[in-house]
């Protein structure tokens, strides 16, 4: 074979892989642009809720001496409607429900209430109630434990007078905070959740909600939990949560506080169950036919509701599970709904 042979021979060879090289590459790209397209056409595969849980109890709302269908109702929300579930953010079409852990008293719970007695200043030994309620009584202060959660309540009797002005919101929360933290009952989740501080005056020697604070002589200091997948936790009463305190112009002092209520259960986010989220018209549905519950009760029997959203229910007594619910608001309304489907939740009792 002669050199100028050789040089054809591989002239053709070069054209022929640039060729090759070239008709490989566009065939690629055609056919991944058809197969995104492919995809693109096949039906969604919908999620499936697992329903862990089984058929849930009804969320243990508050009992209440008005049925929610004893209202009118008018939608005055921004868009002049209701939000789409599994459209608008923060509705989702499947949602989450939470296993809350159920603690039982120990060998070492009775020791740790009278620990606890021992910090708010009681020395006396404890009255037993039941085999899971102890009472520590002194003078002037009564301390009530559970021994199965570590729950507890303070109460102090002491005469409303004229005080000096009251400490700014954020110092009375920080305060509560420092004096939970202190005594060692201060979670992790209660430092990141919502906070409520509501202005109290001395009315008749009885201490009474206000908007003025040159009147004010005391507050009621609320901590919720932290949010949960972006949703708010709600408890019974809408403006108070179950970790709260009355005190008297400051936080800072044992002496300040006239009451503590610290109601606490533990929340496993990494246990839960998933379920169809009902839309927001059966929830509106089963506010107006008397499936709901008003938290707040408003002055006149129209209600404007100015926006919907969903959030948490935590009960003041245990409950098994962290349920989600319907929050529908307006000006001095608030009602909540259950927003799981209705056929995976046992009639209420």
């Amino acid at each position: 074979m002669t050199l100028s042979q050789t040089a054809s021979i591989t002239k053709k060879i070069i054209v022929l892989t640039i060729l090759a090289l070239f008709v490989g590459t566009v065939g690629f790209i055609g056919y991944k642009i058809w197969y995104a397209y492919y995809l693109s056409t096949l039906p969604k595969v919908e999620e499936k809720p697992d329903l862990k849980f089984g058929s849930l109890p009804a969320p243990n709302f508050p009992q209440v001496t008005v049925s929610s269908s004893n209202y009118s109702y008018s939608l005055d929300t921004q868009t002049g409607g209701l939000p789409k579930v599994g459209i608008d953010s923060g509705f989702e079409k499947i949602i989450k429900v939470y296993f809350i852990t159920k603690s039982f008293a120990s060998l070492l719970s009775a020791d740790r209430s009278q620990t606890l007695a021992e910090k708010f200043g009681i020395f006396s030994a404890p009255q037993i109630l039941t085999e899971t309620q102890y009472q520590f009584n002194s003078a002037n202060k009564t301390l009530l434990v559970n021994l199965d959660t570590g729950n507890f309540s303070y109460t102090k009797q002491a005469s409303i007078s004229a005080t000096p002005s009251l400490d700014d919101d954020n110092k009375l929360v920080s305060d509560f905070e420092r004096f939970l933290n202190l005594i060692g009952y201060l979670k992790e989740d209660l430092k990141t959740g919502r906070t409520k501080v509501i202005l109290l005056k001395n009315d008749s020697g009885l201490l009474s909600p206000t908007t003025l604070r040159s009147e004010a002589v005391g507050t009621l200091i609320s901590l919720w939990p932290s949010p949960i997948d972006k949703k708010s936790i709600f408890t019974p009463d809408f403006n108070k949560a179950l970790v709260n305190a009355t005190v008297l112009t400051s936080a800072q002092n044992l002496e300040d506080y006239l009451f503590i209520n610290f109601t606490y259960y533990p929340i496993d986010t990494t246990t839960f169950g998933t379920y169809p989220t009902k839309s927001a018209e059966e929830a509106f549905d089963d506010l107006k036919n008397g499936a709901g519950v008003v938290v707040v009760e408003p002055l006149k029997p129209q209600v404007s509701i100015s926006s919907v959203y969903l959030g948490y229910y935590l009960p003041q007594i245990y409950s098994p599970y962290l349920q989600p619910i319907f929050v529908f608001e307006g000006p001095n309304f608030v009602a909540y709904v259950p927003a799981v489907n209705s056929q995976y939740l046992n009639p209420a009792r």
